[in-house]
This record gives C-alpha cells, sequence and structure tokens, in this order.
C-alpha cells in the first residue's frame, strides 16, 4: 500500500479510529489502541536458518510520547524502532536492520518469514504506517547473511509495471516459493484508504504475485502457489 498523506489530530478533532492500525491488524505493536497510551517492547521467534548457524530475530519497540493528547500538541502519540539481529558462525547476535520513525510514519513493525534453502537470505516484511490513518504499508525486506546487506523491492514500482498503471494494493509477505520467487498475498484498499491515499486498488479481489528477487519484476499467479518451509522457529530467551 502507497504510504498515508501527512495529518495531524487536534484536541478538538473526532476520535481516531482506535488508534489504527492496530484494530484491523492485531499483530502490529503498538502502544494501545486507546488512551492511556503505554510503551512496550516485543520480541519475535528466532528463526534458524537450514544451515543451523544462521538465526535471527526481530524486535519492535513501541514508545508512548503522551499517554493521552494534550491540549494543542499536534506531534506523534507513539513511535516505533524496528530491529533484525542476526547471529551466523559466532552465537553472538549482532544488529543487522535498524527502522527508526519517520515523520509521517511513524509506525513501523518488522515480521520475520524465512531463511532461503541455502541458509543465505532472510526474508522479512516491513510494515509501516502513520498513527490515527488507516492501514499500513507492507514491503519485502531482504537480509543477505553473505554481503551482510539489504533488498527493498519497490513493490508499487512492480505493481504499476505489471497493471501498466498507478495503483496499490495490501500486500502480505507469505514465503518463498518451491522455485524460490517471493510469494506475496494482495488484497484491495478499503474505502477509507483509497480516500486518503488518493489511489485506487489495483484489484477488486485477493490476488496472489511471485516476485523475482533478481529483477524485482512482478507476475501475478491465478492461485496461492506452495511455499518452502526451511526455517525452525523457536521461542525467544
Amino acid at each position: 500500500m502507497l504510504s498515508a498523506s501527512a495529518c495531524s489530530q487536534t484536541s478538538n478533532a473526532p476520535p481516531a479510529p482506535e488508534n489504527t492500525p492496530k484494530a484491523t491488524a492485531p499483530e502490529l505493536v503498538t502502544c494501545g489502541e486507546k488512551p492511556p497510551f503505554t510503551s512496550r517492547t516485543v520480541k519475535t521467534n528466532v528463526l534458524v536458518a537450514p544451515d543451523q548457524k544462521h538465526r535471527a530475530y526481530g524486535e519492535v519497540e513501541a514508545t508512548a510520547l503522551q499517554p493521552q493528547r494534550p491540549a494543542g500538541y499536534t506531534g506523534p502519540l507513539c513511535v516505533n524502532y524496528s530491529r533484525l539481529f542476526v547471529a551466523g558462525d559466532t552465537s553472538d547476535f549482532k544488529l543487522r536492520f535498524l527502522q527508526e520513525p519517520a515523520d509521517v510514519e511513524n509506525g513501523n513493525s518488522l515480521r520475520l518469514v524465512d531463511w532461503s534453502t541455502d541458509s543465505r537470505r532472510l526474508l522479512g516484511e516491513l510494515a509501516e504506517w502513520q498513527y490515527e490513518q488507516p492501514g499500513a504499508t507492507r514491503g519485502v525486506l531482504i537480509y543477505d547473511s553473505r554481503y551482510l546487506t539489504f533488498q527493498q523491492p519497490d513493490l508499487g514500482h512492480a505493481l504499476a509495471k505489471a497493471y501498466g498503471h498507478e495503483c496499490s494494493l495490501n500486500f502480505r509477505v507469505m514465503g518463498f516459493g518451491m522455485q524460490g520467487a517471493i510469494v506475496l498475498q494482495g488484497e484491495p484498499l478499503s474505502p477509507e484508504e483509497e480516500e486518503v491515499l488518493g489511489a485506487s486498488s489495483c484489484a477488486k479481489k485477493r490476488a496472489f504475485f511471485e516476485l523475482d528477487r533478481a529483477t524485482e519484476n512482478m507476475v501475478s499467479v491465478p492461485e496461492m502457489p506452495k511455499l518452502q518451509h526451511n526455517a525452525k522457529s523457536e521461542a525467544p530467551k
């Protein structure tokens, strides 16, 4: 989904819709749906690669700047920091990625999906949103453990190329397909999201796509592809 435009809520404005996007996406880490807002930190499970050497986990920190909106305050009530920690040949986890709050999209959350069959690449989903606006932007995050580099394909550009015009979808990163492509699920935008974003949905119903990591080209497929399941998930310690 495309990012929302900036919009501040003043003290006499109508209440935000349950401090979105938590109400419609309970897996996202926020400071709470209603006042008083509180800070909290959540760790993901540890994903162990097939080689049993590479391990990774995510940590999402939601920091409440105010328990509720004071009169005249137009800044954010909550901001997020998402971190990725990875261990390789040694057992020590090191910080490899940090997503800080942006001026508009001050919320973010990280979900780890799977390791590639060769244990080289870690696939994740990075969500970003503006508090007090509907919807969240979900994108692909790929970590290359060999070169310690990251790739974040431009899904908006890939959609425009696939459909021949500018449009948007709510994406979820599903995993690696059997041939190694990245499988995405796309849902149409809600009417509220279309209005806020000034964008139309590419499709009127759920759609599935395969994204080529090397070319970042995306093709529509008629049904949900079969997924690999390479990583082992362990509870955080």
